[in-house]
């Protein structure tokens, strides 16, 4: 936050906007919650977590996390509205926002873009504790500003969210789309058009996958010591690190043996160390090892793996696979349509990164901007936020008399 405020706009502490109600909080576990279902929203840190057979409260409520709220994750929301009948547990803080003051609406978009790191403690689970939290300085816009601020922000989240929730989309359908192209590629579909052009048959016979390739387990790092080189080392999870000697050399595939690296494979071009959690394929025959790199990715050869506890791949399993034999200059062919069709899917995940890292730091920009007093016109007729504070000590006063005057009536009664 800047120090310097909007015309018209004050500062105070959360404390002086609302009504802490953290006393009336009953956390319930959810054994206990399982013996008592209901049709009522039970709340933590977070959000709803499950549901209860009776209500706690029955009002529009601001809640806060305590502990396990994402404070320092600026892509989350810190604090949120809830309204009707329900329950929080104690892992919120419950607040009721002083309607003559400001809304719990307002608040809860502060909150939002509010910096906690000096509010908070704890290293694995942060903690908001009430008396730090009731010292947060808020940001107050008069009253009617505060009410056009809330419009504006709810219309441009909603933009915000929905442009998330579709880009969310974008990774399961790239995912998608590169399975079919494989999937067409190595069912022949992918260069119909091309064997139609060359007057080829249509048919591709097939043969043991042992028939066309050689394959050796890898070897250990840790028997062999490790030395600097310009070698790729790889194991079932692609690339880690150098060496200064080989195992294999030439177009090499590297298939995951064992655990969850089982089944992966990768396409390897010259001289490669395979570590002994993969398994090296080296052609026989004049082969485009691209292309076969690309018919196992097809096969999902995770289902293949043997073993309950960890899944392991073999020779054995993989020798018998029936492979496509194709002529050379159509495994070409596919491998360049294939490369073609996924350095397009490359280009659009790299354009949906930058968006989604965009729209990631776009609540935050236009939060600040809100509460700057430069996301909706300012009104010079508004009453100034100046007033607001001054109604906050005058009740402050009051209820401090009333407290003044409740000690002394006790007093005087002998309670």
């Amino acid at each position: 936050m800047i120090d310097e405020l909007a015309r018209g706009w004050a500062e105070t502490k959360l404390r002086a906007c609302v009504d802490v109600l953290d006393s009336q909080r009953v956390p319930v576990n959810s054994e206990e919650r399982a013996k008592r279902k209901g049709d009522v929203p039970y709340y933590g840190a977070t959000g709803q977590v499950g549901w209860i057979d009776d209500a706690l409260f029955d009002e529009e409520l601001l809640l806060i996390g305590e502990d396990g709220a994402p404070f320092f994750d600026k892509s989350k929301p810190i604090a949120y509205v809830i309204s009707g009948r329900s329950w929080v547990n104690n892992h919120a803080h419950v607040l009721r926002a002083n309607s003559d003051i400001v809304s719990n609406k307002y608040l809860k978009h502060f909150l939002d873009s509010f910096d906690f790191h000096q509010y908070v403690n704890g290293t694995t689970r942060l903690k908001l504790t009430q008396a730090a939290m009731n010292r947060i300085p808020v940001r107050l816009a008069p009253r009617a500003e505060q009410r056009r601020i809330v419009a504006k922000l709810d219309k441009l989240l909603c933009t915000v969210d929905t442009c998330q929730q579709r880009l969310v989309k974008i990774p399961v359908l790239l995912k998608r789309f590169r399975q079919s192209v494989l999937a067409a590629a190595c069912s022949g579909g992918l260069s119909a058009d091309w064997r139609v052009q060359k007057s080829i048959d249509d048919e591709w016979p097939t043969e043991p996958l042992s028939e066309l390739f050689k394959m050796s387990n890898g070897k250990s790092l840790t028997a062999i010591k490790r030395r600097d080189g310009d070698i790729p080392v790889y194991g079932g999870n692609g690339r880690m690190g150098n060496h200064d000697a080989a195992n294999a050399d030439g177009q090499v595939i590297v298939i995951g043996r064992v655990g969850a690296q089982c089944g992966n494979v990768h396409f390897v071009s010259g001289k490669v160390w395979v570590t002994d959690n993969a398994i090296s394929l080296e052609a026989k025959r004049e082969v485009e090892p691209a292309f076969y790199a690309f018919f196992l990715r097809a096969q999902n050869l995770n289902q293949l793996s043997a073993g309950t506890g960890q899944p392991y791949l073999s020779q054995e399993i993989l020798g018998p696979i029936e492979t496509p034999i194709v002529s050379l200059a159509e495994q070409q062919e596919i491998v360049r349509r294939v490369e073609e069709l996924f350095a397009l899917a490359d280009q659009i995940e790299a354009r949906y990164a930058k968006a989604k890292v965009h729209v990631e730091k776009l609540t935050q920009s236009i939060l600040a901007k809100a509460f700057r007093g430069e996301l909706v016109p300012q009104d010079p007729n508004d009453e100034p936020a100046s007033a607001l504070v001054e109604r906050i000590k005058q009740r402050d006063n009051t209820n401090k008399s009333s407290n003044r005057n409740a000690k002394r009536a006790a007093l005087a009664t002998g309670w």
